[in-house]
Protein backbone atom coordinates (compact mmCIF):
# COMPACT_ATOMS: atom_id res chain seq x y z
CA UNK A 1 0.00 0.00 0.00
CA UNK A 2 2.68 2.38 0.63
CA UNK A 3 4.93 1.64 -2.18
CA UNK A 4 1.83 2.12 -4.45
CA UNK A 5 1.26 5.84 -2.44
CA UNK A 6 4.85 6.45 -3.11
CA UNK A 7 4.74 5.50 -6.76
CA UNK A 8 1.40 7.93 -7.41
CA UNK A 9 3.01 11.22 -5.23
CA UNK A 10 5.91 10.76 -7.66
CA UNK A 11 4.12 10.81 -10.58
CA UNK A 12 2.02 14.14 -9.32
CA UNK A 13 5.27 15.59 -8.49
CA UNK A 14 7.12 14.90 -11.40
CA UNK A 15 4.25 16.16 -13.65
CA UNK A 16 3.85 19.59 -11.41
CA UNK A 17 7.73 20.70 -11.38
CA UNK A 18 8.02 19.13 -15.44
CA UNK A 19 6.49 22.29 -16.04
CA UNK A 20 9.24 24.67 -14.54
CA UNK A 21 12.44 22.74 -14.34
CA UNK A 22 12.13 20.09 -16.67
CA UNK A 23 11.79 16.20 -16.61
CA UNK A 24 15.30 15.10 -15.77
CA UNK A 25 15.33 17.52 -12.89
CA UNK A 26 12.03 17.24 -12.23
CA UNK A 27 12.58 14.04 -10.97
CA UNK A 28 15.55 14.27 -9.24
CA UNK A 29 14.24 16.66 -7.28
CA UNK A 30 10.92 15.19 -6.54
CA UNK A 31 12.93 11.80 -5.38
CA UNK A 32 14.60 13.88 -2.56
CA UNK A 33 11.83 15.37 -1.87
CA UNK A 34 9.54 12.08 -1.27
CA UNK A 35 13.02 10.60 0.62
CA UNK A 36 12.74 13.49 2.92
CA UNK A 37 8.97 13.62 3.92
CA UNK A 38 8.50 9.93 3.58
CA UNK A 39 4.82 9.04 3.61
CA UNK A 40 4.38 11.24 6.87
CA UNK A 41 0.62 11.85 5.88
CA UNK A 42 1.50 14.76 3.28
CA UNK A 43 -0.55 15.12 0.17
CA UNK A 44 1.13 15.29 -3.32
CA UNK A 45 0.32 19.27 -2.96
CA UNK A 46 2.42 19.63 0.05
CA UNK A 47 5.21 17.78 -1.33
CA UNK A 48 5.15 19.88 -4.22
CA UNK A 49 5.50 22.66 -1.95
CA UNK A 50 8.20 21.01 0.08
CA UNK A 51 9.91 20.21 -3.47
CA UNK A 52 9.81 23.18 -5.03
CA UNK A 53 11.60 24.90 -1.94
CA UNK A 54 14.34 22.68 -2.24
CA UNK A 55 15.15 23.35 -5.62
CA UNK A 56 14.11 27.45 -4.87
CA UNK A 57 14.61 28.10 -0.91
CA UNK A 58 13.18 31.89 -1.11
CA UNK A 59 9.90 29.77 -2.16
CA UNK A 60 10.00 28.67 2.34
CA UNK A 61 6.85 29.63 3.88
CA UNK A 62 4.93 28.77 6.90
CA UNK A 63 3.49 25.78 5.47
CA UNK A 64 6.80 24.54 4.31
CA UNK A 65 8.59 24.80 7.86
CA UNK A 66 5.28 23.18 8.97
CA UNK A 67 5.11 19.85 7.07
CA UNK A 68 8.91 19.53 7.82
CA UNK A 69 8.02 19.80 11.61
CA UNK A 70 5.22 17.21 10.64
CA UNK A 71 7.26 14.75 8.83
CA UNK A 72 9.74 15.00 11.78
CA UNK A 73 6.92 14.27 14.56
CA UNK A 74 5.82 11.27 12.12
CA UNK A 75 9.28 9.58 11.87
CA UNK A 76 9.49 10.59 15.97
CA UNK A 77 6.79 8.26 16.54
CA UNK A 78 7.82 5.40 13.53
CA UNK A 79 10.86 5.51 16.14
CA UNK A 80 8.26 4.97 19.25
CA UNK A 81 7.36 1.96 17.51
CA UNK A 82 10.01 0.80 15.54
CA UNK A 83 13.61 1.62 16.98
CA UNK A 84 15.51 4.43 15.73
CA UNK A 85 17.49 2.23 13.39
CA UNK A 86 14.15 2.02 10.97
CA UNK A 87 14.10 6.47 10.99
CA UNK A 88 17.24 7.48 10.83
CA UNK A 89 18.41 7.53 7.41
CA UNK A 90 14.76 9.41 6.45
CA UNK A 91 15.45 12.08 9.66
CA UNK A 92 19.05 12.55 8.49
CA UNK A 93 17.51 13.41 5.17
CA UNK A 94 15.24 15.78 6.58
CA UNK A 95 18.03 17.65 8.46
CA UNK A 96 20.44 17.62 5.41
CA UNK A 97 17.24 19.60 3.53
CA UNK A 98 16.86 22.25 6.30
CA UNK A 99 20.49 22.62 6.97
CA UNK A 100 20.11 23.53 3.11
CA UNK A 101 17.38 26.05 3.24
CA UNK A 102 18.90 27.88 6.16
CA UNK A 103 22.28 28.03 4.11
CA UNK A 104 20.21 29.35 0.95
CA UNK A 105 18.06 32.72 0.07
CA UNK A 106 15.16 31.78 2.86
CA UNK A 107 13.17 34.80 4.09
CA UNK A 108 14.43 36.29 7.01
CA UNK A 109 10.46 35.68 8.30
CA UNK A 110 11.16 32.22 8.20
CA UNK A 111 14.81 31.55 9.55
CA UNK A 112 14.45 31.36 13.12
CA UNK A 113 10.88 28.76 13.01
CA UNK A 114 13.40 26.66 10.82
CA UNK A 115 15.84 27.12 13.09
CA UNK A 116 13.61 25.79 15.78
CA UNK A 117 13.42 22.17 13.28
CA UNK A 118 16.70 22.52 12.73
CA UNK A 119 17.22 21.72 16.40
CA UNK A 120 14.39 19.36 16.82
CA UNK A 121 15.56 17.45 14.33
CA UNK A 122 19.30 17.62 15.17
CA UNK A 123 18.36 16.56 19.17
CA UNK A 124 16.48 13.05 17.63
CA UNK A 125 19.23 12.46 14.98
CA UNK A 126 21.42 12.75 18.38
CA UNK A 127 19.14 10.74 20.82
CA UNK A 128 18.95 7.67 17.64
CA UNK A 129 22.82 7.79 17.29
CA UNK A 130 22.77 7.01 21.51
CA UNK A 131 19.97 4.32 21.02
CA UNK A 132 22.18 2.95 18.05
CA UNK A 133 25.68 3.18 20.61
CA UNK A 134 27.23 6.09 18.19
CA UNK A 135 28.16 8.34 21.29
CA UNK A 136 30.77 10.23 19.82
CA UNK A 137 28.56 11.24 16.77
CA UNK A 138 25.88 11.64 18.89
CA UNK A 139 27.73 14.45 20.81
CA UNK A 140 28.01 16.10 17.06
CA UNK A 141 24.26 16.48 16.85
CA UNK A 142 23.02 17.10 20.04
CA UNK A 143 25.83 20.28 20.34
CA UNK A 144 23.48 21.04 17.14
CA UNK A 145 20.63 20.88 18.42
CA UNK A 146 21.63 23.14 21.61
CA UNK A 147 23.02 25.75 19.43
CA UNK A 148 19.92 26.13 17.05
CA UNK A 149 17.67 26.19 19.76
CA UNK A 150 19.29 29.72 21.16
CA UNK A 151 19.67 30.87 17.49
CA UNK A 152 15.82 29.95 17.35
CA UNK A 153 15.66 31.98 20.84
CA UNK A 154 13.36 28.83 21.84
CA UNK A 155 14.38 27.50 25.45
CA UNK A 156 12.06 24.29 25.03
CA UNK A 157 14.60 23.61 22.35
CA UNK A 158 17.33 24.32 23.85
CA UNK A 159 16.70 22.47 26.92
CA UNK A 160 15.30 19.15 25.23
CA UNK A 161 18.90 19.30 23.50
CA UNK A 162 20.97 19.77 26.76
CA UNK A 163 18.63 16.65 28.51
CA UNK A 164 19.47 14.95 25.77
CA UNK A 165 22.73 15.66 26.38
CA UNK A 166 22.45 14.52 30.08
CA UNK A 167 21.03 11.21 29.30
CA UNK A 168 23.82 10.59 26.90
CA UNK A 169 26.15 11.33 29.56
CA UNK A 170 24.54 9.54 32.00
CA UNK A 171 24.52 6.60 29.79
CA UNK A 172 28.72 6.99 28.69
CA UNK A 173 29.08 6.95 33.46
CA UNK A 174 30.51 10.45 33.32
CA UNK A 175 29.27 11.87 36.85
CA UNK A 176 30.87 15.25 36.18
CA UNK A 177 29.18 15.56 32.69
CA UNK A 178 25.37 14.41 34.05
CA UNK A 179 25.85 16.83 36.83
CA UNK A 180 26.43 20.03 34.74
CA UNK A 181 24.57 19.27 32.20
CA UNK A 182 21.31 18.60 33.60
CA UNK A 183 21.44 21.60 35.81
CA UNK A 184 21.95 23.62 32.50
CA UNK A 185 18.79 21.56 31.41
CA UNK A 186 17.13 22.58 34.66
CA UNK A 187 18.10 26.43 33.83
CA UNK A 188 16.77 26.35 30.47
CA UNK A 189 13.58 24.53 30.98
CA UNK A 190 12.64 26.96 33.68
CA UNK A 191 12.26 29.54 31.17
CA UNK A 192 9.81 27.71 29.09
CA UNK A 193 6.08 26.82 30.28
CA UNK A 194 6.03 23.40 29.18
CA UNK A 195 5.33 20.99 32.23
CA UNK A 196 6.92 17.93 30.48
CA UNK A 197 10.43 19.80 29.24
CA UNK A 198 10.72 20.78 32.91
CA UNK A 199 9.57 17.03 33.93
CA UNK A 200 12.49 16.00 31.91
CA UNK A 201 15.19 18.13 33.19
CA UNK A 202 14.52 17.13 36.67
CA UNK A 203 14.38 13.20 35.32
CA UNK A 204 18.04 13.70 33.67
CA UNK A 205 18.83 15.77 37.37
CA UNK A 206 17.49 12.51 38.85
CA UNK A 207 19.85 10.30 36.84
CA UNK A 208 22.83 12.45 37.78
CA UNK A 209 21.88 12.09 41.33
CA UNK A 210 21.98 8.04 40.91
CA UNK A 211 25.09 7.92 39.11
CA UNK A 212 26.62 10.05 41.67
CA UNK A 213 25.36 8.17 44.58
CA UNK A 214 23.04 10.51 46.44
CA UNK A 215 19.66 9.09 46.97
CA UNK A 216 18.01 11.92 48.96
CA UNK A 217 18.88 14.36 46.15
CA UNK A 218 17.42 11.49 43.49
CA UNK A 219 14.07 10.95 45.49
CA UNK A 220 13.33 14.75 45.44
CA UNK A 221 14.03 15.52 41.49
CA UNK A 222 11.80 12.23 41.19
CA UNK A 223 9.00 13.80 43.38
CA UNK A 224 9.39 17.03 41.22
CA UNK A 225 8.79 14.99 38.26
CA UNK A 226 5.82 13.56 39.20
CA UNK A 227 4.46 16.80 40.28
CA UNK A 228 5.20 18.76 36.81
CA UNK A 229 3.50 15.61 34.61
CA UNK A 230 0.42 15.82 37.19
CA UNK A 231 -0.08 19.34 36.07
CA UNK A 232 0.43 18.69 32.12
CA UNK A 233 -2.90 18.88 30.73
CA UNK A 234 -3.71 16.44 27.92
CA UNK A 235 -1.40 14.19 25.81
CA UNK A 236 1.37 16.61 25.54
CA UNK A 237 1.44 15.98 21.89
CA UNK A 238 2.88 19.29 21.47
CA UNK A 239 5.44 19.12 23.87
CA UNK A 240 8.85 17.56 22.09
CA UNK A 241 8.70 15.55 25.24
CA UNK A 242 4.99 13.90 24.16
CA UNK A 243 6.44 10.82 25.22
CA UNK A 244 6.77 11.46 28.78
CA UNK A 245 3.94 9.41 31.65
CA UNK A 246 4.00 8.12 35.11
CA UNK A 247 5.19 5.01 33.03
CA UNK A 248 8.63 6.20 31.93
CA UNK A 249 8.88 8.08 35.16
CA UNK A 250 8.81 4.66 37.55
CA UNK A 251 10.95 3.05 34.84
CA UNK A 252 13.91 5.10 35.02
CA UNK A 253 12.90 5.62 38.85
CA UNK A 254 13.73 1.42 38.80
CA UNK A 255 17.14 2.42 36.85
CA UNK A 256 17.98 4.62 39.71
CA UNK A 257 17.70 1.96 42.40
CA UNK A 258 19.53 -0.23 40.82
CA UNK A 259 22.11 2.61 40.71
CA UNK A 260 22.27 2.88 43.88
CA UNK A 261 22.01 -0.71 45.39
CA UNK A 262 18.21 -0.95 46.04
CA UNK A 263 16.97 -3.74 43.60
CA UNK A 264 13.89 -4.63 45.95
CA UNK A 265 12.84 -0.84 45.37
CA UNK A 266 13.65 -1.19 41.60
CA UNK A 267 11.29 -4.49 41.24
CA UNK A 268 8.42 -2.73 42.40
CA UNK A 269 8.98 0.54 40.68
CA UNK A 270 9.80 -1.41 36.61
CA UNK A 271 6.85 -3.75 37.71
CA UNK A 272 4.28 -0.75 38.59
CA UNK A 273 5.91 1.34 34.62
CA UNK A 274 5.15 -1.52 32.80
CA UNK A 275 1.85 -1.60 34.47
CA UNK A 276 1.44 1.96 32.77
CA UNK A 277 3.02 1.95 29.85
CA UNK A 278 0.91 1.68 26.52
CA UNK A 279 2.70 -1.26 25.13
CA UNK A 280 1.52 -0.63 21.19
CA UNK A 281 2.90 3.47 20.29
CA UNK A 282 5.98 2.52 22.77
CA UNK A 283 7.56 -0.92 22.15
CA UNK A 284 10.73 0.19 22.12
CA UNK A 285 10.30 1.97 25.82
CA UNK A 286 8.31 -0.85 26.80
CA UNK A 287 11.14 -3.24 25.91
CA UNK A 288 13.73 -1.51 28.08
CA UNK A 289 11.38 -1.41 30.90
CA UNK A 290 11.17 -4.93 30.65
CA UNK A 291 15.20 -5.27 30.88
CA UNK A 292 15.02 -2.98 33.92
CA UNK A 293 12.94 -5.13 35.59
CA UNK A 294 14.50 -8.41 34.57
CA UNK A 295 17.70 -6.33 36.24
CA UNK A 296 16.06 -5.70 39.02
CA UNK A 297 14.92 -9.39 39.38
CA UNK A 298 18.42 -11.00 38.64
CA UNK A 299 19.83 -8.87 41.59
CA UNK A 300 17.07 -9.79 43.52
CA UNK A 301 17.85 -13.58 43.02
CA UNK A 302 14.74 -14.29 41.55
CA UNK A 303 16.40 -16.12 38.55
CA UNK A 304 13.21 -18.07 37.33
CA UNK A 305 11.20 -15.00 36.97
CA UNK A 306 14.11 -12.61 35.92
CA UNK A 307 14.91 -15.11 33.17
CA UNK A 308 11.03 -15.01 32.09
CA UNK A 309 11.19 -11.28 31.87
CA UNK A 310 14.82 -11.41 30.07
CA UNK A 311 13.44 -13.47 27.47
CA UNK A 312 10.08 -12.09 26.46
CA UNK A 313 12.18 -8.50 26.16
CA UNK A 314 14.91 -10.59 23.80
CA UNK A 315 12.41 -10.57 21.04
CA UNK A 316 12.60 -6.59 20.29
CA UNK A 317 15.96 -6.92 20.76
CA UNK A 318 16.61 -5.58 17.25
CA UNK A 319 15.05 -2.40 17.82
CA UNK A 320 18.50 -0.99 19.54
CA UNK A 321 21.91 -1.62 20.00
CA UNK A 322 21.03 -0.28 23.29
CA UNK A 323 18.42 -2.65 23.95
CA UNK A 324 20.49 -5.76 22.85
CA UNK A 325 23.74 -3.93 25.13
CA UNK A 326 21.03 -3.59 28.37
CA UNK A 327 20.40 -7.28 27.23
CA UNK A 328 23.83 -8.21 27.64
CA UNK A 329 24.20 -6.52 31.01
CA UNK A 330 21.55 -8.29 32.89
CA UNK A 331 23.08 -11.36 31.31
CA UNK A 332 26.00 -11.09 32.86
CA UNK A 333 24.98 -10.79 36.13
CA UNK A 334 23.18 -13.72 35.95
CA UNK A 335 26.56 -15.23 36.02
CA UNK A 336 26.35 -17.47 39.10
CA UNK A 337 23.19 -19.31 37.58
CA UNK A 338 24.75 -20.69 34.42
CA UNK A 339 23.71 -24.01 34.41
CA UNK A 340 20.11 -23.76 35.72
CA UNK A 341 17.45 -24.46 33.57
CA UNK A 342 16.08 -20.64 33.67
CA UNK A 343 19.05 -19.12 32.49
CA UNK A 344 20.12 -22.04 30.20
CA UNK A 345 16.62 -21.35 28.29
CA UNK A 346 17.08 -17.62 28.28
CA UNK A 347 20.53 -18.36 26.74
CA UNK A 348 18.45 -20.68 23.84
CA UNK A 349 16.03 -17.57 23.61
CA UNK A 350 19.56 -14.87 23.27
CA UNK A 351 20.83 -17.54 20.88
CA UNK A 352 17.89 -17.50 18.50
CA UNK A 353 17.56 -13.61 18.64
CA UNK A 354 21.16 -13.61 17.28
CA UNK A 355 22.58 -12.37 20.75
CA UNK A 356 25.61 -14.13 21.88
CA UNK A 357 25.08 -14.53 25.80
CA UNK A 358 28.56 -13.80 26.84
CA UNK A 359 28.93 -10.24 24.91
CA UNK A 360 30.63 -7.95 27.56
CA UNK A 361 28.73 -4.53 27.95
CA UNK A 362 30.69 -1.91 25.92
CA UNK A 363 28.79 0.98 27.80
CA UNK A 364 25.73 1.71 30.37
CA UNK A 365 26.23 2.40 33.83
CA UNK A 366 23.53 -0.04 34.53
CA UNK A 367 26.05 -2.65 34.37
CA UNK A 368 28.00 -1.35 37.26
CA UNK A 369 25.02 -2.83 39.60
CA UNK A 370 27.19 -5.65 39.58
CA UNK A 371 28.76 -4.10 42.50
CA UNK A 372 25.91 -3.85 44.52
Amino acid sequence: MEAELAEELMRQLVATLTRSLGRRRALQVARWALGVVGLAGLDADECTRVALAVEFPHRVDARVVKNLATTLAYCQRQEDTLGPAEVLDTVLAQHQIVRHLLHGDCPEEWRRPLRTVDSNMATTIGGHLVDMGQPDMARHYLERGRRAGHEAHNPASAAYAVCSTSFAAFLRGDIPAALDTSAAARSLAARTDDPRIKARAELEAAGAYALDGQYGLCMTACDRVGDFLAGASGSGVESLAYWLHEGTLEGDRSKFFLLLGKPRQAVEAAATALARYEHTPYVHSYALCEVKLGTALVLSEEITEAARVLGEAASFASLSPRLTTELHAARALMKPWDNTPAVTTLDAQLEAHGLTPTTTPPWWPGSSVSRT
